[in-house]
């Protein structure tokens, strides 16, 4: 091989060399319309159909591609976080948690919470919820079953998120009869932690809010009575979810 011939040849070897190198320092990074930007590796795609991404914590996803917006090859983030990867759909929400009581009428509850919702975007998502109460501070357990709102806004579209999430709604006491108690308001926040596609594990803390009647021994005309009062009973409440 003459030296032009063995010169070519090196440069095309230095040449793919670098090509391979500046891949290595490339990744695919999948916009879709809802928002989300997921950054990793595609590893299968059929055209029209479907495509399949791996992010750098070995997790694996798959989008219709009609969700897909755009897909790029940009330098690699290595001190990022993968995405959430959670877009708009059905989601459900089972939680529990326990509130300790606080202030006058404070009083200490279990809790059980079923909520089917929508997710908007990765940020946003909304739903109604049926639970279970079960108040113990008076002595004896009483239970009441709400029926609620549930709106939860997730600012980061991350594996790991802080959540803000409110319910609001009315509970029945199931103990008399599902005789209609009052306004219930919970007002919390927490972290949203990623467990696969479409699951995350919810941890956090809130106010819980519930009104409802209580009887007092008051002094009327000289004598003693109980009278039934509406009151605000408070808690401090730890929460643990599972989203699907």
């Amino acid at each position: 091989m003459s030296s032009m011939g063995r010169s070519i040849v090196l440069a095309f070897a230095l040449l793919m060399s670098l090509a391979a190198m500046a891949q290595k320092g490339m990744q695919d990074v999948v916009y879709l319309k809802n928002g989300s930007i997921i950054r990793g590796m595609v590893i299968e795609q059929v055209p029209g159909v479907s495509i399949k991404v791996e992010t750098a914590d070995k997790s694996v996803f798959v989008y219709p591609m009609d969700e897909v917006e755009k897909i790029t090859k940009e330098p690699a983030v290595r001190s990022s976080v993968a995405n959430a990867g959670i877009g708009k759909g059905y989601e459900g929400l089972v939680q529990v948690g326990y509130g300790i009581g606080v202030g006058l009428y404070g009083e200490d509850r279990a809790k059980f919470n079923f909520i089917n919702g929508y997710r908007f975007n990765p940020h946003l998502m909304t739903g109604i919820g049926v639970g279970v109460r079960a108040y113990t501070g008076s002595g004896e357990t009483t239970l009441f079953v709400p029926f609620f709102l549930h709106v939860r806004y997730t600012p980061l579209d991350r594996k790991i998120s802080p959540y803000l999430a409110v319910d609001f709604g009315t509970s029945f006491n199931a103990s008399e009869d599902f005789r209609t108690e009052g306004i219930m308001l919970n007002a919390g926040l927490g972290v949203s932690i990623r467990t696969g596609e479409s699951t995350a594990l919810l941890l956090g803390f809130g106010l819980d809010l519930q009104k409802h009647s209580v009887y007092e021994l008051m002094r009327i005309n000289y004598r003693n009575e109980l009278v039934e009062r509406g009151v605000n009973s408070s808690a401090l409440s730890f929460n643990v979810g599972f989203s699907f």
